[in-house]
């Protein structure tokens, strides 16, 4: 009974996959090609309000820091590679590193 669930699911989940290529075999419609050029400026704003929301309370100063110096860095990585994955991959990278290791502390200690 296990396989066959597992059978079917998998099924399914090919069937969702392969699906559309199959109703747009000649051309998408309208409404798919606008969702594709407007999705990745909506997402990159989705990412920016929800990386801003923290950064407005004065309870911790250094989530504004941080959160300004990765804005910066994203900023600069768009402008010089106008990628939208190389921004959002490499920027959260940065904003990490920067966090995990504490480096503006440490760079303001000294």
């Amino acid at each position: 009974m296990l396989y066959i669930m597992i059978l079917f699911i998998a099924l399914l989940t090919a069937l969702t996959r392969f699906l559309p290529f199959f109703i747009f075999r000649n051309k998408a419609p309208k409404v798919i090609t606008d969702l594709g050029i407007l999705l990745p400026p909506s997402l990159i704003a989705m990412i920016f309000v929800y990386s801003c929301k923290d950064m407005l309370g004065l309870d911790n100063i250094d989530n504004g820091v941080y959160g300004l110096i990765g804005i910066m860095f994203v900023l600069f990585l768009h402008i010089m590679f106008k990628n939208i994955l190389v921004s959002i991959f490499c920027g959260t990278l940065f904003y990490l590193i920067l966090r995990n290791y504490d480096l503006i502390s440490s760079l303001m200690a000294s």
